[in-house]
């Protein structure tokens, strides 16, 4: 009697267990080889200021820079915010790229939530864009966890598929099965931690000269505070270039629960979710708007020569 594919049982056994542990070993090699080379020697770091956008992703990465915008446009009035905390565009479409991104998803036929605005442009161009400006800088790091681990989760995906179409196989033609099965069990619990893995996100990463340059806008925040100016420019500039100030600040430092006006901050926070990531959807749209300074209403057998148990 053949064996199956021409593989003895007991051979393609040592083969597929060497195969469940191959995509681990492969994620780990690659995370230290990515970790290795962050500790290269980089070029120092140069370019103009930060823009607020810019110290948003080192704060939060691109949620916080949807936050930011969010709070600058909400603060210049260029969007409001409905009773059922949906954003709405209330004027014209600002030049920033950022900023236009954002007031474009806050148009009518979208999830114009903040959760739902958040999703749509985590992955947009002008957020990569930025993304990029800051690794070009020295600033950030690129992330390359998420890659890692989709790669090793597919590995695992076709490690199981293989010795599923083997398991299949080895039954059609009769072959002894029993010592595959724990190993497609093994396989199986793999590819589902893998996957699981895969679904977590994951930050920025910003760079010690990065950290450096967050740290001194939040020590001139804070100053700022103290001197009771809370909402004041932390630095000068226009929208684009250089740093916006107020709200856009606060925000992109300390995350929408730093906006000045608490109405407004509980509005535009999202509700927390229960399991999992991804977008989530608020009611129904229309309603009375707030913007900046007012109100919000609403709400055992044995295996031996050609006949092996692996099928």
């Amino acid at each position: 009697m053949e064996d199956t594919w021409g593989i003895p049982g007991p051979t393609f056994l040592a083969i597929y267990a060497a195969l469940i542990v191959l995509p681990l070993v492969i994620g780990l090699l690659w995370t230290i080889a990515v970790k290795l080379g962050r500790k290269a020697p980089r070029a120092a770091v140069s370019g103009p200021q930060p823009t607020v956008y810019e110290l948003a992703y080192l704060a939060g990465g691109p949620d916080r820079v949807v936050d930011a915008a969010i709070a600058a446009l909400v603060d210049r009035g260029t969007l409001r915010v409905s009773s059922s905390k949906k954003l709405q565009l209330a004027g014209p479409e600002p030049a920033d790229a950022i900023e236009r991104a954002v007031a474009k998803a806050a148009k009518p036929g979208h999830n114009s939530t903040t959760r739902g605005i958040r999703d749509r442009l985590r992955m947009s161009g002008p957020m990569q864009a930025l993304a990029q400006n800051l690794e070009a800088r020295g600033l950030v790091v690129a992330n390359r966890a998420p890659q890692i681990r989709r790669v090793v989760f597919f590995l695992y995906l076709a490690v199981l598929v293989l010795g599923v179409v083997r398991l299949i196989a080895g039954i059609s033609a009769d072959r002894p099965v029993g010592f595959l099965i724990p190993l497609l069990i093994a396989a199986t619990f793999a590819t589902l931690v893998a996957r699981a893995v895969k679904n977590k996100r994951s930050g920025p990463r910003p760079t010690s000269d990065g950290n450096r340059i967050l740290g001194r806008a939040n020590a001139d925040l804070a100053r700022e505070r103290k001197r009771g100016i809370p909402n004041a420019p932390a630095m000068g500039g226009a929208a684009g270039g250089a740093m916006l100030g107020g709200a856009a600040v606060a925000v992109a430092l300390g995350g929408l629960a730093f906006y000045p006006d608490e109405e407004l901050s509980a509005a535009l926070i999202p509700p927390p979710i229960s399991g999992g990531f991804g977008g989530g959807s608020s009611g129904g749209g229309g309603g009375s708007t707030c913007s900046s300074g007012s109100s919000c209403g609403g709400g055992g057998s044995s295996c031996g020569g050609g006949g092996g148990c692996g099928g």
